[in-house]
């Protein structure tokens, strides 16, 4: 069915190899590698403020009960022995540019599409297909050269769909390897919490769990019709996911249209310095990956989800594209200032921005409108 790549015989070569790649608790990772004084320890890495918001957590501080997105305040009641360093964005995409670098030489730009600096997907199926090398071997060799170089670890899932090899990439992490052969799909994600696909919202949760879906398993064994009738015409494709049918290509050196990220609070959040601090930190992780892509954008939205789960955005745009971090910024205040009255608690905050464009020479920086 599904095995660690220790138990897992040589097989044919695969339709189809795409691997997954999570490099493992990335920030803190990062200053535990360049701090020997910090291994071994809880960390976070969060602002200095006490409305901060935890950014990175180790599996140390994991251990404790300490989560992502957590108001720093309460991490620190939670686990007082805590150890904070502030975010370093620099070296993250260093770090991130090095691993990028070594996904080059095991398969072509074109078939590297990276989700985050901390996570990509690669299509290795030319060095796979032809029996040059097998999944397992290039999954070890891409996890070797990646903690020998660039001293990180990295948990990576080997399928043959984007999905599974993502599902596959978080059952043995940290440091994991998880392949699952070709066929074996549906088996693999049966018993999982329908919960581990990816985009599936929490009213869809809500409507799956009245009709006695717990599972994938129970998902993909649903009458077709019935899906449709309860979630609509995306109730096919889920279940679809479910059945781990999914052909979805891998992009590299696609032009994004946009770029997000987004927190979900262990509580909900009603205080705005809290929001403001999540939303400080959203807004220097999206600058950063505009910066990587070498765009800038003319549009910064901010998305706050209610404790009902209904969803409340606003946007701003300008006359021409910014990557400066402190105008993004300033866009993202002034959009969160619209959205969110003082009495409304918040389940998740979001920062998008849109209108990508690679900078002109003759470009000059104006004002948000």
């Amino acid at each position: 069915m599904w095995q660690t790549a220790d138990s897992m015989p040589r097989a044919e070569p695969w339709p189809r190899t795409i691997l997954h790649v999570d490099l493992d608790a990335f920030y803190p990772s990062v200053h535990q590698r360049d701090d020997a004084s910090l291994r071994g320890r809880p960390l976070v890495v969060a602002g200095r403020s006490r409305r901060a918001v935890v950014m990175g957590v180790s599996y140390e501080a994991r251990a404790i009960g300490v989560q992502s997105a957590m108001p720093l305040y309460e991490a620190l009641e939670r686990a007082p022995e805590l150890t904070v360093v502030a975010p370093e964005h620099g070296r993250y995409r260093e770090a991130s540019r090095a691993v990028h670098a070594i996904f080059r030489r095991f398969t072509s730009p074109e078939k590297i599409e990276g989700v985050a600096l901390d996570e990509a997907y690669l299509d290795v199926t030319v060095r796979t297909r032809h029996g040059t090398s097998t999944p397992e071997d290039v999954a070890r060799r891409i996890k070797y050269t990646i903690h020998t170089e660039v001293g990180l670890t990295a948990s990576v899932g080997v399928a043959t769909s984007k999905l599974v090899a993502k599902i596959a990439s978080t059952i043995r992490e940290p440091d994991g390897l998880v392949l699952v052969q070709p066929g074996m799909e549906a088996d693999f994600l049966a018993p999982l919490p329908v919960g581990v696909i990816p985009g599936l919202g929490p009213k869809t949760g809500d409507r799956l769990r009245l009709m006695g879906v717990r599972t994938v398993g129970d998902l993909a064994k649903q009458e077709p019709q019935r899906l449709v009738q309860a979630l609509g015409s995306g109730g096919a494709m889920l279940q679809r996911l479910a059945q781990g049918r999914d052909r979805s290509p891998v992009e590299g050196n696609r032009p994004a249209r946009t770029i997000s990220a987004e927190t979900t609070f262990a509580q909900d959040v009603m205080d705005r310095g809290h929001l403001e601090s999540a939303l400080r930190e959203l807004v220097e992780r999206v600058t950063e990956r505009l910066r990587a892509d070498g765009v800038r954008a003319r549009t910064v939205s901010v998305k706050l989800k209610l404790p009902d789960f209904r969803l409340v955005s606003r946007q701003v745009s300008r006359t021409s594209p910014t990557d400066d971090l402190e105008v993004i910024h300033r866009a993202a205040c002034a959009a969160l200032q619209r959205s969110h009255p003082e009495s409304r608690p918040v389940r998740l905050i979001g920062v998008g921005l849109a209108g990508l464009e690679h900078p002109r020479p003759d470009m000059q920086m104006t004002l948000f409108d």
